[in-house]
C-alpha cells in the first residue's frame, strides 16, 4: 500500500509561483491527512551524483528535481505531484497498489504522476537509470520510464485505460491524472521549463486528446454533441471541429459525399 505521503520539488531558491501556491493549496484542501516532503537545495543532497550534480551547476532544476522525486519515492514512499498539478479530489482510492502510474495519452504510459510503496522495483529502475549516468545531459525520462513499463512490466500503450501489470502496479487511464476535464483526480497544467514555449499548445493538446477520447468511447457521442451544442450551448460546431485536423476534414467530408454519390446510382 502507498503511504500518504506527497513529495514535490522546488530548486532555485525563487519564491513560488501562484500556479504553484495555488496547486498547493489544493493538495491541502483534499489531502488533508497527507503529510507533505518538500524536496530543495536544503533538504537533498545536490552532489549526489554526477546527472544531479551537473544540472544542478547548469541551473536545470527541472532535472534536478526530476531524479529527487524518484530518490524520495524509492526511499520514503508516497505520491509524486509536479507544481503545476492541481488536485480534484481525494487520492484515497488509489492507494491501495503497489505502485500507480497514469497516461498521458495513448502510447505514453508514464506521466508526471506516480507513486509507490518505498523501493519498489519500477522505482528502483528509474532511480538506476539515473545513476548510471555518468555526467548530465538533457534525457527526457519519460520516453525511458515508458520503455521500462511496456518491455519489463507489461503495460499496453495502445489501451489508454485501467491495466494491472507486474509488481503490483495499477496503471490509469489519462483521464485520472493528467487532462483538464472534470471527472479526473489531478490537473496537470504544464508550466515545467521543459516544454517553455509550447507549454500552452502542449496543455492543449492533452485536453483536446482526452475530450475526443471520451467521445469515442461514448456510445451516443453524436446525440451528446448535439446536446452540447443546442441545449446546453457550451459548444459551437466551429470549437469542436477546430479540435480536428482539417485535412482529417476534408478526407471525411470527400468521403462520406462519395459514399452517397455511389448509393444514388
Amino acid at each position: 500500500m502507498i503511504p500518504k505521503i506527497i513529495h514535490y520539488c522546488w530548486f532555485g531558491g525563487k519564491p513560488k509561483s501562484e500556479l504553484a501556491n495555488n496547486c498547493i493549496a489544493t493538495w491541502k484542501k483534499y489531502l488533508p491527512d497527507y503529510q507533505f516532503m518538500e524536496w530543495n537545495e536544503e533538504t537533498f543532497d545536490v552532489n549526489i551524483n554526477p546527472f544531479v550534480k551537473g544540472a544542478f551547476e547548469k541551473k536545470d532544476w527541472v532535472f534536478v528535481a526530476d531524479y529527487a522525486r524518484v530518490w524520495a519515492i524509492n526511499k520514503y514512499g508516497g505520491i509524486n505531484l509536479d507544481t503545476d498539478m492541481e488536485v480534484r479530489k481525494s487520492l484515497n482510492e488509489v492507494l491501495d497498489s503497489r505502485c500507480i502510474c497514469g497516461f498521458e495519452m495513448i502510447r505514453k504510459p508514464f506521466s508526471a504522476f506516480f507513486g509507490a510503496e518505498a523501493n519498489h522495483p519500477f522505482v528502483n529502475d528509474m532511480q538506476v537509470f539515473y545513476d548510471q549516468q555518468d555526467e548530465y545531459k538533457l534525457v527526457i525520462s519519460t520516453e525511458t520510464f515508458n520503455k521500462f513499463l511496456i518491455e519489463k512490466y507489461g503495460a499496453k500503450p495502445n489501451l489508454d485505460e485501467i491495466q494491472h501489470l507486474k509488481e503490483g502496479i495499477t496503471l490509469y487511464p489519462s483521464n485520472y491524472f493528467s487532462a483538464n476535464i472534470p471527472v479526473n483526480f489531478v490537473v496537470h497544467h504544464y508550466e515545467g521549463n521543459w516544454i517553455k514555449e509550447h507549454k500552452h499548445f502542449y496543455s492543449q493538446f492533452v485536453n483536446s486528446y482526452s475530450i475526443v477520447k471520451q467521445f469515442v468511447e461514448n456510445k451516443n457521442a453524436k446525440e451528446t454533441i448535439k446536446h452540447l451544442i443546442h441545449h446546453h450551448k457550451i459548444y459551437t460546431p466551429d470549437q469542436i471541429l477546430d479540435q480536428i485536423p482539417l485535412t482529417y476534414i476534408v478526407e471525411y467530408v470527400k468521403n462520406k459525399l462519395l459514399k452517397r454519390l455511389k448509393l444514388k446510382k
